[in-house]
């Protein structure tokens, strides 16, 4: 096997099959030279014939969810997957979080909205069976303060997950009293 952050190419006997691939799949492909298995999907039109691999089938299923979106093709498609773990675009695609689609390069607000659209009825929770689909800490609605804190973490650039984890470990950490939402960021800030 020979890869590169966009393909790989497998040899199944003899025979190098040239694979498109995430940047999430990448980081889960072993050595050069090793053995490995990965899941396919075979996109055909009348002007070409593609292989897309993936690490997990919950990569490839939703892939394909995504190549069924209107004005998504199956490069849009890796792009996305290779912008945000499967868990995190359940999550975002779920709980209707438009923006946080529309970080991905090349996902505009149209294109997520209808994302949204299409497919917030075919995502269910729990979420995918991937290494990375933990359960995301949810600041409970009594906690305004932590969701504060949460989306001012968002803004500089930490993905939603991140900064709710950062958030809820800063909370486990703070001592006795009510903390701002200043200390829960700074908190949350020395938890990375």
């Amino acid at each position: 096997m020979e890869k590169s952050p966009t393909q790989a190419v497998v040899d199944i006997g003899g025979v190098g099959y040239g694979l498109n691939i995430s940047l999430n799949t990448f980081d889960n492909l072993p050595a050069e030279g090793t053995p490995v298995s990965l899941h396919t999907h075979t996109y055909v039109r009348e002007d070409r014939l593609q292989l897309f691999g993936f690490s997990h089938p919950a990569e490839r299923e939703m892939f394909e969810l995504l190549i069924g979106v209107s004005g998504i093709g199956p490069n849009s498609a890796q792009t996305i997957l290779s912008g945000m773990s499967v868990a995190d675009l359940q999550r975002a695609i779920h709980y209707e979080r438009v923006t946080e689609l529309t970080k991905v390069r090349g996902v505009g607000t149209k294109t997520a909205q209808r994302v949204v659209i299409e497919l917030r009825d075919r995502i269910r929770l729990p979420l995918a069976d991937t290494d990375d689909a933990e359960e995301e800490p949810q600041q409970s609605p009594e906690d305004p303060l932590g969701e504060e804190a949460a989306m001012a973490l968002e803004k500089l650039g930490f993905a939603t997950s991140a900064a709710r984890k950062a958030v809820a470990a800063a909370r486990k950490k703070q001592e006795v009293g009510a903390p701002t939402v200043q200390d829960l960021i700074k908190g949350a800030l020395r938890e990375r």
